[in-house]
């Protein structure tokens, strides 16, 4: 036991591991910008959910990332002993206060490094969550948690260019709201470590206008409706972007574009039509006339959320080890030199 204490508080580890970790980043960089298709997923979720999944099926790339993990981990050992061993040498010879700074910095370091590892494990990233306005969307690894879209605000400068972006959004739990806020570009909404940052927003279109025997109804894709004497109903179905028929006489789309986009009507009596979704357009089904008049357009914006519950651990770290260098440099006295001055 003695022999492994003194191993992990030895100076030449240090170095040598500095050393050893310089050098597995300089070859990770290489691979990194060799090979970027490989690493975009990493942008989007945690490190270690992407370790235990791309990260194994491409080990000749990503050997270097579970290499650097193991070195910081003895780097860590390292510190943490060198640091006991400082502090009890202090403590049992009293030496002045002033004397522990160094060690401060050792300690922010560990704490900050804690909290990286928390957040790499037990936190999240979930991008591109497309929020219509007036809708609710549940919120990942929340469960009953609904984030709600209440419209965004733009203000345009003469030039039309784009001064400010307010996303209002709502969050509830069942029909009771628990926050609610404005995101801007640089202020996202933050509800118990889970933060919502605004990416882009625009305008789609997210249902129709449609006259069913002489009655107008709204209708939101996927919903439905029904006749005015109220014993027959429809519902809107799939959408089929760039509209044809095949040989067999069955729907398809011809492209991925949104050059000739038809809804599905289906009928409670099992019947059906592809009504186009241009104004004017009209389709019988089950002598029933269906004409789309106009339609409902409505806001959206894509929202990004993330959470990372190591993030006060890393702000308490770097605390730790500001104030310590702070008090190596500004507050060292005899026996706290940075580098000692040769006689």
């Amino acid at each position: 036991m003695k022999t492994l204490w003194h191993f992990f508080i030895s100076t030449r580890l240090t170095i040598v591991l500095s050393m050893l970790i310089c050098l597995n980043a300089v070859w990770g960089s290489i691979v990194t910008i060799n090979n970027p298709q490989a690493f975009q997923k990493l942008d989007h979720t945690i490190l270690f959910q992407w370790l235990v999944s791309s990260g194994l099926t491409n080990m000749n790339l990503s050997l270097w990332i579970y290499i650097l993990i193991f070195l910081i981990f003895i780097f860590a050992l390292n510190t943490a002993a060198c640091t006991a061993d400082r502090i009890i040498t202090i403590v049992l010879t009293r030496r002045p206060w002033h004397t522990i700074s160094p060690q401060l910095v050792h300690i922010g370091f560990l704490i900050a490094l804690l909290g990286h590892l928390i957040g790499s494990v037990y936190g999240f990233r979930s991008q591109g969550n497309l929020l219509v306005e007036g809708k609710n969307m549940p919120v990942p690894y929340h469960d009953g948690l609904l984030l709600r879209l209440d419209g965004v605000d733009t203000e345009i400068s003469e030039n039309g260019e784009l001064n400010s972006i307010e996303t209002k959004v709502t969050l509830l739990y069942g029909d009771s709201e628990v926050a609610s806020k404005s995101i801007t570009i640089n202020g996202p909404l933050i509800y118990k470590g889970t933060a919502f940052y605004h990416v882009n927003h625009g305008n789609t279109v997210t249902g129709v206008r449609i006259e069913i025997d002489k009655r107008d109804v709204k209708v939101d894709f996927g919903q439905g409706f029904g006749t005015p004497d109220g014993k027959q109903r429809f519902m809107l179905g799939r959408i089929i972007p760039d509209f044809a028929i095949d040989y067999r006489g069955l729907p398809y789309s011809r492209s991925n574009m949104y050059r000739n986009p038809h809804v599905e009507v289906l009928s409670s009596t099992g019947s059906s039509g592809w009504l186009p979704l241009s104004i004017g357009a009209s389709i019988r089904v089950d002598d029933h006339t269906i004409s789309l008049r106009d339609h409902i357009v409505s806001s959206y914006a894509i929202i990004n959320i993330y959470k990372d519950p190591g993030i006060w651990f890393i702000i308490a770290g770097s605390t730790v080890l500001t104030l310590g260098m702070i008090l190596s440099l500004f507050f060292r006295g005899r026996h706290v030199e940075l580098m000692r001055r040769p006689a």
